[in-house]
């Protein structure tokens, strides 16, 4: 697996070997093989999904930080270019 693969490049391919597992269209010499690769893709999305989870988490965290108790957020959405 390439490391700049991106999560939907790789969903997707894992997507594919299941519906090939499912269709009994992996021969039983690459079976192992293909699921250790896959093994190793679910990981790979696993710790996209907690990074991006991290990062969202944290940019919350610091547009809560930005609000001052009392500020007037009527204009919630507005900014300034």
């Amino acid at each position: 697996m390439k490391k700049t693969s991106r999560y939907s490049e790789v969903l997707k391919e894992l997507e594919e070997t299941l519906e090939k597992m499912s269709r009994g269209e992996i021969p039983i010499d690459d079976l192992e093989e293909t699921v250790k690769a896959s093994a190793k893709k679910i990981q790979y999305l696993r710790q996209v999904l907690r990074s991006t989870q991290t990062e969202i988490t944290k940019v919350l965290k610091e547009i809560e930080e930005e609000e001052a108790p009392g500020e007037d957020t009527s204009q919630a959405g507005a900014y300034d270019d």
